[in-house]
C-alpha cells in the first residue's frame, strides 16, 4: 500500500513540476532528505525517486520562463572551481564502478543546488524550501527527541537508511543544523500557537542530538550555544536560558552517555589522552595529509581504501573512513579542492554577515538578517561537527550556501530600490525648496 501510495505522489507531482518548476525544488528537498521510498517494503524501494523528480524539474525549468541566471557572487564562483577540482580528481585516477557511482552521486546533487539557486528568487521560496528541509529531516530528529524522552536517552538515535546522515553522529551533527530553521520560523510566526510548535520542534531535535551518544556532537552543542550567547542582543536572558536548559539534558541522560562523553579527552579504561577511536581518526587523517601531497589532485573519489592505507598511513592496518569533511576533500581531491571548499564557506559566513548589517534598520528587510543570523549557527554545527564527519558531499550545507545567496541578491536590489527611492525624494525636497525660495 505505501508502494502505490508513494508512486502516485511522485507520478501525480510531474504535471504540476511542469506547471510550476519551482514545485519540484520543493519535491526534490522532500525526497532527498526524507527518502520517502525508505518507508516501502516493496518495488518503490529500488525506485528511483530522485532522478526522476530531477529530471522533471531540470526540464521544466529549462522549458519554462524561469529567469536562466545563477548570480555569480563569491561562494558561487569558489563553488564551480570546488566542481571543477572534483572533476580533474575523478578523471585523473582510476575509476572503478564505485567511484563512477560516487562521482556521479555527486555531481548529480550539486547539479540540482544550481537549479535550485536560480529559482531562490523571493523571500516566499526561500522560506517555502527551507520549511520542507527542515521538515523533511525533522521527521527524524522529532521522533527522535520523542525517543530520548521516552526511553530515557538509553538508546541511539539513528537517521534513514541510505542518506548521508544515516549513521548517529551525522544524524547528531544534521539535527544540530537544522533546529536553527524552526527558531527563525518561530521567531517570524505572529501566532503564539505556531511560535511554541516550531520551538518544540527545535528542542526536540536538539534532545535527538543528545539522544545520538555522539561526542562530536556534544562538542557542537557547545559551539553553537557559545556562539549564540557571542551573537544575542539579550545575553543575560540568553545565558540564563542556556545555563538552564544545557545542565538540565546534560543530567538526564543516563550514566553510560556520561561514560562516553567523558572519553572525548581521556580513556575510562587506560587513562590515556585519546580512546581508541580517537586514534583511529588521527591515523585517518594523518593519511588523508600525506595523500594531499601524493598528487596535484589527491588520490581521487577512491582514497579512503586500504591499499591507501597500508602507502600513506602511519599505522596501516588501522584502516577507517576519513571523519573529517576537511581531510576527506583534502586526501581525496587535494589542496586547491580544500582551498576553494574552505573559501566557499568563508565567503557565504562573510555574506551572511554583510547582510546582517545591511539589514539592520530596515524593517522590510528584517526577515533577511534574521534568517542569515540563525543559518551561521547552522554553519557552526557544520564545521565543529564536520571536523569529526565526513559530510563534504552533504547537500544540506551547499543548501545553506545557495539560500544566503540567493538572500544577498534580494537583499542588493531592495537596498538600491530604498536608496534610489531616497535620492529621488531628497532631490524633488530640494527641488521644492528652491520654487519656493525663488517664489
Amino acid at each position: 500500500m505505501r508502494d502505490i501510495l508513494l508512486l502516485i505522489i511522485i507520478t501525480g507531482s510531474i504535471p504540476l513540476i511542469f506547471r510550476r518548476p519551482f514545485f519540484g525544488v520543493l519535491m526534490w528537498c522532500w525526497v532527498s532528505y526524507m527518502l520517502p521510498q525508505t518507508h516501502t517494503w516493496g518495488f518503490m524501494q529500488s525506485f528511483p525517486v530522485a532522478m526522476v523528480i530531477g529530471i522533471a524539474t531540470i526540464v521544466a525549468f529549462l522549458m519554462s520562463r524561469e529567469p536562466k541566471v545563477i548570480p555569480f557572487e563569491k561562494p558561487i564562483v569558489w563553488l564551480f572551481v570546488f566542481y571543477l577540482m572534483m572533476f580533474l580528481s575523478w578523471v585523473l585516477h582510476d575509476k572503478t564502478p564505485f567511484v563512477n557511482m560516487l562521482a556521479m552521486k555527486v555531481f548529480k546533487i550539486q547539479l540540482m543546488t544550481l537549479v535550485i539557486l536560480a529559482m531562490l528568487t523571493s523571500r516566499k521560496r526561500i522560506e517555502l524550501a527551507l520549511l520542507v528541509v527542515a521538515l523533511s529531516i525533522g521527521f527524524y530528529g522529532i521522533k527522535g527527541g520523542v525517543f530520548t524522552i521516552l526511553t530515557g536517552g538509553e538508546f541511539r538515535v539513528y537517521g534513514p537508511s541510505e542518506s548521508f546522515f544515516e549513521e548517529n553522529n551525522a544524524m547528531a551533527v544534521t539535527n544540530l543544523m537544522v533546529a536553527p530553521i524552526f527558531v527563525y520560523f518561530s521567531a517570524i510566526q505572529t501566532d503564539k500557537r505556531i511560535k511554541y510548535l516550531f520551538l518544540l520542534c527545535a528542542s526536540l531535535m536538539v534532545i535527538a542530538a543528545f539522544g545520538s551518544q555522539s561526542r562530536g556532537a556534544f562538542l557542537t552543542i557547545i559551539a553553537c550555544a557559545l556562539f549564540l550567547l557571542a551573537k544575542s542582543n539579550k545575553k543575560l536572558v540568553s545565558f540564563v536560558v542556556i545555563l538552564t536548559l544545557l545542565p538540565t539534558v546534560y543530567a538526564f541522560m543516563p550514566d553510560h552517555w556520561h561514560q562516553r562523553m567523558s572519553t572525548i579527552f581521556v580513556d575510562e579504561e587506560v587513562g590515556e589522552v585519546r580512546d581508541g577511536s580517537s586514534a583511529s581518526r588521527l591515523n585517518a587523517w594523518r593519511a588523508g595529509i600525506n595523500m594531499s601531497f601524493s598528487h596535484p589532485f589527491s588520490q581521487g573519489f577512491n582514497a579512503e581504501t586500504p591499499s591507501n592505507f597500508l602507502i600513506y598511513a602511519p599505522n596501516p592496518n588501522d584502516f577507517v573512513a576519513f571523519h573529517s569533511n576537511y581531510i576527506q576533500v583534502l586526501g581525496k581531491h587535494g589542496w586547491l579542492a580544500f582551498i576553494s571548499y574552505l573559501m566557499v564557506f568563508l565567503f557565504t559566513w562573510i555574506m551572511a554577515s554583510k547582510i546582517t548589517r545591511m539589514t539592520k534598520n530596515i524593517e522590510s528587510l528584517h526577515w533577511a538578517g534574521l534568517l542569515c543570523r540563525y543559518l551561521q549557527v547552522s554553519l557552526v554545527a557544520y564545521f565543529v561537527g564536520g571536523a569529526f564527519l565526513s559530510l563534504a558531499y552533504f547537500d544540506l550545507p551547499y543548501h545553506f550556501v545557495i539560500t544566503i545567496t540567493a538572500v544577498y541578491v534580494i537583499v542588493k536590489k531592495e537596498v538600491s530600490k530604498l536608496h534610489a527611492e531616497n535620492k529621488n525624494k531628497k532631490w524633488s525636497y530640494e527641488r521644492n525648496r528652491l520654487v519656493e525660495h525663488t517664489v
